[in-house]
């Protein structure tokens, strides 16, 4: 899976979740991603979660450890707390699901793939 470049209020950066990212995060928070999902849309998360969520994506993302944990926290002093839901959300979002630009759309007919041909053309 791709990193998925976000704007969040820590400024415009790859986020992405991979197998050690989403241990780690698990560990942190004794949760693993889909509850922390759950967690996060039914407005039960702690904003440890929200950290770590985060300072984890950015990791995976390939940001340094010790880079991305200050990032997040002085993003976290310069803005309010509930900014930062959205933004987790996309990013746990994108582990579980994929980004939301790989998710499916419209359905195509066959018909509409290909071109036609007429009885001439074959």
């Amino acid at each position: 899976m791709l990193a998925l470049t976000m704007t969040w209020p820590g400024g415009e950066h790859p986020f992405r979740l991979a197998l050690a990212q989403l241990e780690g995060l698990q560990q942190k928070t004794d949760a693993g991603p889909e509850w922390l999902l759950f967690r996060l849309q039914s407005g039960q998360w702690l904003a440890t979660e929200i950290f770590e969520t985060l300072r984890f994506g950015l990791i995976g993302g390939g940001m340094g450890d010790s880079e991305a944990a200050r990032l997040v926290g002085n993003a976290l002093d310069r803005h309010p707390l509930i900014s930062f839901k959205v933004p987790a959300l996309q990013v746990l979002t994108a582990a579980l699901y994929g980004p939301l630009d790989d998710m499916p759309g419209k359905q195509t007919l066959a018909s509409e793939e290909t071109p036609e041909t007429t009885p001439e053309e074959s």
